[in-house]
């Protein structure tokens, strides 16, 4: 493969919905067999080799996340009834485990920024063939949010209408997962609708039966931001470390830090330590003087100096690039690689419809890929 060889074409969509939930989730099916009907087998098929769940065991799944996120049930029920499926048969209710992403994310409080403003900034890093739709959703009832979407009906990160801001970073992401729970997705996408601030989103946490290798970095209006590492090995050993900021900064790429989880720190990687240190140490390096233009430049800086990426086809690319301006409650998003493509300024409030942008970006090879996957010890 040549070292800039073009992949498939990286299309994303910007998809607004309103209503009940079950409208939210009729509205997006009606929008995906319009526009993407060739995406719609992927959310009705079973596991790539395996055979569709139980009715049984599905019914249980929807009971459990309906208790952690009301209206989720609701939405996917709206969804299957417009694609003429079964809603046990959504690939939602049988999926609890996923392949890595690699992301980064990091917070900064005002005390280190010229404007006063609290950043939340994040990458995510995958393969192309992924998800890629960031829903603007105003679910009656619910505060409204912004997030992109995972299993359709779950996110991946997102903010809500309060101010409250969550993303995640996988970790021990080859270690099986153990005992009963759901997965990230849920929780984040119930924390958007459920919560207002780091402490609920804290109580959510700690009360909900969670089974996932993540670190949830969630942040509110108050600046207030923790990162929550989550380990998941067996039921009878799990654990949720909180981490909180040091000098006013927050870092999490693909790994533990917290020294309660070290026996948890599994499948750590060098290119998760050199994302770590190479993002804490430019923030240092601004701060007290960090502002919108400096976050979006580190941002768009590539491996080993910064966040971006551009290895796709190893599943180390960057998707996406968010700017959280926590104080004006904003967001700011780079589609594809943020050193290729402009950032777009995305509003609580924009119309129902959707929007469809063409991103570019390169597939580079690993230059030293045992050095980059070199597991740290």
């Amino acid at each position: 493969m040549d070292k800039n060889e073009k992949k498939e074409p990286m299309i994303f969509d910007i998809h607004v919905a309103e209503g009940s939930s079950y409208e939210v989730g009729k509205q997006r099916a009606i929008t995906m067999k319009e526009n993407y009907p060739d995406d719609i087998p992927y959310f009705i098929s079973p596991m790539e080799g395996q055979d569709y769940i139980s009715l049984a065991t599905a019914h249980r799944r929807m009971m459990l996340i309906d208790k952690i996120c009301p209206g989720f049930v609701d939405e996917v029920q709206g969804f299957s009834d417009e694609v003429g499926i079964e809603p046990e048969k959504i690939i939602c209710f049988s999926n609890s485990y996923h392949n890595s992403h690699n992301c980064c994310q990091f917070g900064v409080l005002p005390s280190n920024t010229s404007d006063g403003h609290f950043y939340v900034g994040r990458s995510y890093e995958y393969f192309v063939r992924d998800e890629r739709s960031l829903c603007i959703t105003r679910v009656t009832g619910k505060p409204k949010h912004i997030g992109f979407s995972l299993q359709n009906a779950g996110r991946m990160d997102g903010m809500n209408e309060f101010g409250l801001v969550v993303s995640m970073t996988s970790t021990a992401y080859l270690k099986p997962l153990g005992g009963d729970g759901c997965e990230f997705w849920v929780a984040i996408r119930a924390i958007l609708d459920r919560c207002k601030d780091v402490y609920e989103a804290q109580c959510l946490l700690e009360e909900i039966p969670l089974c996932t290798n993540a670190n949830f970095l969630v942040a509110d209006a108050d600046n207030q931001v923790s990162v929550f590492e989550v380990a998941s090995f067996s039921s009878n050993k799990k654990r949720i470390s909180v981490r909180k900021p040091t000098g006013g900064l927050l870092v999490s790429t693909n790994h533990y830090v917290s020294h309660e989880m070290k026996e948890f720190d599994e499948h750590h990687f060098w290119h998760s330590e050199m994302r770590y240190s190479s993002v804490l140490n430019s923030l240092l390096r601004n701060a007290p003087y960090i502002n919108d233009e400096k976050i979006r430049n580190l941002m768009s800086t590539p491996y080993p100096n910064g966040p971006c990426c551009h290895f796709y086809s190893s599943g180390m690319g960057t998707l996406r690039s968010m700017i959280f301006d926590v104080t004006e409650k904003k967001l700011k998003v780079s589609f594809g690689p943020s050193d290729m493509n402009p950032w777009h300024v995305i509003d609580f409030d924009a119309p129902i419809g959707i929007q469809e942008i063409i991103c570019d970006y390169n597939n580079e090879i690993i230059e030293n890929p045992e050095q980059f996957w070199r597991e740290m010890k």
